[in-house]
């Protein structure tokens, strides 16, 4: 059975979240196949921004370890117990990227710079969209725009009718989502990562980004299952 709990609870007061949880893993993921399809297109530097991106490093349990070893997720599992400012960093240097971050760590005013790369990944954008859907909607027209969604609509309709709004909202934008559940056992919510921006279009990357959530999302669901 799925152990799903913040095993430190020293840790758990510090953080709002267990780092190395399904959200993690798909976000990392998608980050190293982006940097990966741009290195691949011939581009040798890259301006990056995150503005969400808190501490360079994280605790890690060994329950967590233990997740991400068994999951297929191979590439996030180099940098497992790290920022995503601090994956992006890693990865594209081992691409033979030069890397320009833009890093800070705000949840108020919120101010674009120019980059290539921009994370999305404030606490509780589900609850808080209306407050930053428009700039990213204008961002991502001239950038790549990676955002994370902890998408709390299974719990009922409300939440459901809160989701379909913020989608509503992106109609007719190129938009690629990847979801996987947030328990194999219990999922109450669904982590989901989206790529928006003129790469979303890319075939090869959508496909190579359709391959490891499937993968992964088979490895989470496959867990709750079967139990014998």
């Amino acid at each position: 059975m799925s152990e799903w709990r913040w095993k430190d609870p020293a840790q758990g007061a510090l953080l709002r979240y267990e780092p190395g949880n399904w959200g993690d893993i798909l976000k990392g993921e998608w980050l190293c196949l982006w940097l990966e399809w741009k290195a691949a297109a011939g581009a040798r530097g890259l301006r990056y921004q995150d503005p969400f991106c808190g501490w360079s490093e994280y605790p890690v349990t060994e329950a967590t370890r233990g997740r991400v070893t068994a999951s297929p997720a191979t590439r996030y599992a180099n940098y497992l117990g790290l920022s995503s400012a601090s994956l992006v960093s890693r990865h594209a240097e081992s691409l033979g990227l030069r890397v320009e971050s833009r890093l800070s760590d705000r949840e108020t005013a919120l101010e674009l710079l120019p980059c290539d790369l921009l994370l999305f990944d404030p606490y509780d954008f589900f609850e808080r969209w209306p407050d930053w859907n428009d700039l990213l909607l204008e961002a991502s027209r001239d950038r790549d725009v990676v955002v994370y969604l902890y998408n709390k609509s299974p719990r009922g309709a409300s939440p459901f009718r809160q989701y379909q709004s913020l989608r509503e909202r992106w109609k007719g934008r190129p938009l690629v989502m990847g979801r996987v559940a947030a328990d194999a056992v219990l999922p109450r919510a669904w982590h989901e990562v989206w790529l928006v921006g003129p790469s979303a279009q890319d075939p090869t990357l959508r496909m190579r980004l359709q391959e490891a959530t499937l993968a992964l999302h088979r490895h989470v669901s496959d867990g709750g299952a079967f139990e014998c």
